[in-house]
C-alpha cells in the first residue's frame, strides 16, 4: 500500500472481530456469557473506517480522471484489503450474533417462557426482545386456539404418540381433560394426553 493508504489499526485488523468469535465459541454450551457491547461496537467502527478509506480511495482516482478498471496496482490493491476487511468483520459479526441467537431460543426450550435474572443480565436489550417474541410464538403455536394444541416443549425430540399411560401413585380425584372427565384414583391406569399428563408428574 502506498503512503497514507493505510489506516492507523491496519497492522492487528480483524483482532477485535476474532476475540468476539474467539469468546463465544469458547464459552461453554449452554451458557451465554455476557453480550459484549463495547466490541461489537468496535468492530462496526473499524468496518466503517474501512468503508471511508474505499470511499477516498475511489474518490482519489476519479479526480485524476482514471476508471476504477484503470486505476493504478496499488490503488486496486487497497481497496481490494479494505473490502475484504469489511467482509471479514461481517462474518465474524455474524458468527458472534447467530451463535447467541441459537443459545438464546434454546433457553425457550430448556426454562420455559420464565427468563432467569442473572441470564438476562447476559443479554443485550434486543436478544431480550428477541427472547420474549420468540416465546409468543412458541406459545402461539403450540395453543390450542390457532395452534396445534400440543405442548411441544416437552420434549426434545418429537415423541411417536402425543398420549402416554399414567399410572395413579396418589388420589388426585377427577381431572377435566381434553376427552373428557377422569378419576385419578390410586392405581388405576389411564391414557391422557402428553401435555395434560406433564403436570402431575412428581
Amino acid at each position: 500500500l502506498g503512503p497514507g493508504r493505510q489506516p492507523a489499526a491496519m497492522s492487528n485488523f480483524g483482532d477485535k472481530a476474532a476475540t468476539l468469535v474467539q469468546d463465544i465459541s469458547q464459552s461453554e454450551k449452554g451458557t451465554i456469557p455476557p453480550f459484549n457491547d463495547e466490541l461489537v461496537r468496535a468492530v462496526v467502527d473499524e468496518s466503517n473506517e474501512h468503508h471511508r478509506s474505499i470511499l477516498r480511495l475511489i474518490g482519489d482516482i476519479q479526480e485524476q480522471g482514471t476508471s476504477l478498471d484503470a486505476a493504478a496496482p496499488e490503488d486496486a490493491a487497497a481497496i481490494l484489503v479494505h473490502h475484504q476487511a469489511v467482509l471479514r468483520n461481517k462474518r465474524a459479526l455474524l458468527v458472534y450474533l447467530n451463535e447467541r441467537a441459537d443459545r438464546v431460543r434454546a433457553l425457550r426450550w430448556e426454562l420455559g417462557t420464565a427468563l432467569p435474572e442473572d441470564l438476562g443480565e447476559s443479554l443485550s436489550h434486543s436478544e431480550r426482545s428477541y427472547f420474549q417474541q420468540y416465546s409468543a410464538l412458541v406459545n402461539r403455536y403450540q395453543g390450542r386456539r390457532g395452534g396445534v394444541g400440543i405442548n411441544i416443549t416437552l420434549d426434545p425430540t418429537p415423541p411417536k404418540e402425543h398420549k402416554v399411560q399414567v399410572r395413579v401413585l396418589q388420589e388426585r380425584g377427577e381431572l377435566v381433560t381434553r376427552d373428557g372427565t377422569v378419576d385419578l384414583a390410586k392405581n388405576t391406569v389411564h391414557l391422557l394426553w402428553r401435555d395434560e399428563a406433564q403436570p402431575l408428574i412428581t
